[in-house]
């Protein structure tokens, strides 16, 4: 998917894996210094078993943005990050139990991740491109690309089709039965 791609667009997947991934790593780095003050905040805001919730979505946070950088399995990377997204973003930022500067604060976080939300959908939609471990690792499969110009040809020859036989006039009854 990534082969036939410009260096341009290529150059634009990798920034956006990238930045996607500084949206992640910072965030993560601190949760996995405080995993117990992310559980009782999950906890508090009545998220059930949230010690457990709170040990996945950091493992889905330092290890998802890793697949990012890399280019590894852009759709399982994506389908984490999102769920990880999704959990903390609709427990920690629900703005609308806020009011005044507290809730435009909240907004604000809440809508972020919204856009970030968007751009692992892009990310999973599109692939990571060929400047990636994916690119890579088909590079080294050793599957022949086609030269550009030619035209492919057919996995199997083709065989004609049998042509119907050519209809033949039928005879009158009459002739039938004067032959007779």
């Amino acid at each position: 998917m990534g082969e036939d791609r410009g260096a341009g667009v290529n150059g634009i997947l990798l920034l956006n894996r990238l930045l996607l991934a500084g949206c992640f790593l910072p965030v993560a780095i601190g949760r996995l210094s405080n995993i117990s003050g992310l559980a009782a905040a999950l906890t508090l805001k009545g998220m059930p078993y949230g010690d457990v919730v709170a040990t996945l979505v950091v493992l889905a946070e330092i290890f998802g943005p890793l697949a990012l950088i890399l280019g590894f399995a852009p759709r399982l990377s994506a389908s984490v990050l999102i769920a990880a997204l999704v959990v903390t973003t609709g427990t920690l930022h629900r703005f609308w139990d806020y009011g005044g500067l507290n809730r435009q604060a909240e907004q604000s976080v809440f809508l972020s991740h919204l856009g970030v939300l968007a751009g692992l959908l892009f990310y999973g939609l599109m692939g990571p491109g060929a400047w990636s471990w994916q690119g890579w690792w088909r590079g080294l499969s050793g599957k022949a690309k086609p030269a550009k110009g030619r035209k492919k040809q057919p996995s199997r020859p083709r065989t004609p089709r049998p042509r119907p036989a050519p209809a033949r006039p039928v005879a009158d009854e009459d002739e039938l039965a004067d032959a007779a």
